[in-house]
């Protein structure tokens, strides 16, 4: 596992279905003038899994991989909250293939 962040990458929003994208460091620090707490998390393009501190301006690995199959679904909620039709048929190769795709979405 690398400790170094692999863009690009989602922020998953807590109790939300809402992604945000970010395909690199300054996409990731505007984003962090959101309100990111400690149960949000981010995802890079390698499944790591990133732990926010200070309120997104410091992630930290959290020892885990999210499997891409897990990543897809959380996708596929994501497309859904934005009345995106058939969401079950969609599917990646792989995380990166995943992750950018939100990026391609509109209203993203």
């Amino acid at each position: 596992m690398s400790a170094f962040l692999a863009y690009p990458a989602l922020l998953i929003w807590q109790g939300d279905d809402e992604l945000s994208f970010a395909s690199d460091s300054a996409s990731l620090e505007a984003l962090s003038d959101s309100v990111i707490t400690e149960d949000d998390r981010l995802v890079d393009s390698e499944g790591v899994c990133w732990l926010s501190e200070n309120g997104g301006q410091h992630w930290q690995p959290s020892g885990q991989v999210m499997p891409l199959e897990q990543l897809v679904a959380r996708i596929q909620a994501h497309y859904a909250q934005q009345g995106q039709c058939c969401v079950g048929k969609i599917q990646f190769k792989d995380r990166a293939a995943a992750i950018n795709s939100v990026a391609t979405v509109p209203g993203n």
